[in-house]
């Protein structure tokens, strides 16, 4: 097996935004008369839709706690997001290596974007999708999909990357391979009962994977 282009999940996987997430979280049930939640409650949720999320917080509309929502993380969540160790180094080192590396993730297109540019990734990054400009969202396929669409490579030659089952799941719906890396945010044992054709500790580990795919193609 030869893989040439990546596609990487965000939240969990290359980043951590869950400062302003649980931020903007907690302001839309204030704003709707709900008691905030712990920050450890909200983060198991960061990575999956949010319309997935509040309903086990409180019956109230989705729309409108969504509404709400973006109208905070539109100041928080990229002002607060930081890279996770070791990310930025391997991003470099895969890109200068051939690889066309792309991301595809839940999150809003403003906020990819905002990201990508806080952390100047243009050179790194052939192409993102987020999760608004889909009609479903992981764990369908339909993000991956655009995604290779957007980087003009198919999927026999491409691996997904994430920290969730739903990145596992909607890797095998292409189908194409997946590696599952553990989240800061938990759903360990889910991950791996999903049975991802790699399973890594943390992302820098990502490279001797690659490699010994390699070898084996050789």
């Amino acid at each position: 097996m030869t893989i040439d282009n990546l596609i990487f999940d965000l939240d969990g996987t290359l980043i951590d935004s869950s400062e302003g997430v649980v931020e903007a979280v907690n302001y839309s049930l204030r704003r709707i008369g709900e008691p905030e939640q712990p920050p450890e409650r909200i983060k198991a949720f960061i990575g999956y839709p949010l319309s997935q999320m509040y309903p086990t917080f409180t019956s109230a509309p989705v729309k409108e706690l969504y509404r709400h929502f973006q109208e905070k993380a539109s100041e928080t969540v990229v002002s607060s997001t930081v890279v996770l160790p070791g990310v930025a180094e391997m991003l470099h080192f895969l890109h200068d290596q051939g690889y066309r590396l792309g991301i595809a993730t839940t999150k809003i297109k403003n906020h990819v974007h905002g990201i990508i540019e806080k952390f100047q990734w243009h050179r790194l990054i052939a192409a993102y999708c987020g999760g608004d400009e889909v009609r479903r969202v992981k764990p369908d396929p339909e993000i991956l999909l655009l995604a290779l669409r957007r980087m003009g490579v198919g999927a026999d030659n491409s691996m997904a990357v994430g920290d969730t089952i739903n990145d596992v799941l909607a890797a095998r719906a292409v189908p194409m391979t997946v590696t599952g890396v553990a989240s800061l945010y938990g759903g360990r044992q889910k991950l791996l009962e999903a049975r991802p054709d790699f399973f890594i500790e943390s992302l820098p580990e990502l490279p001797s994977v690659l490699n010994g795919l390699q070898k084996e193609a050789l």
